[in-house]
């Protein structure tokens, strides 16, 4: 992880190598819980294509870390607004 500013608005941000993390993880160099290696390769199929099996990487998610994934999901698909009910309704 590479931590840096914005150009114009100085918002302190991070760029994740995930290509690198879920390498670690692999190795069992990454220490994380099994909830948060289901979490990084989710994001990291997200963010770079790498290939997830989605039945087995949710799994064991925790409620949170569910909907946590399932608006990463979204988000990725263009739905920005996440008050958005999967009926097309609003919250």
């Amino acid at each position: 992880m590479e931590f840096g500013q914005g150009i114009t608005s100085g918002v302190v941000m991070a760029a994740v190598d995930f290509e690198a993390a879920a390498r670690a993880l692999e190795a069992g160099a990454l220490a994380c819980s099994g909830g948060e290696g289901r979490v990084l390769r989710i994001a990291t199929s997200i963010a770079v294509g790498v290939p997830v099996d989605l039945r087995e990487a949710v799994t064991g998610l925790d409620e949170n870390n569910a909907v946590l994934a399932a608006a990463a999901v979204l988000h990725a698909a263009g739905c920005r607004d996440l008050r958005t009910t999967a009926q097309g309704g609003r919250r």
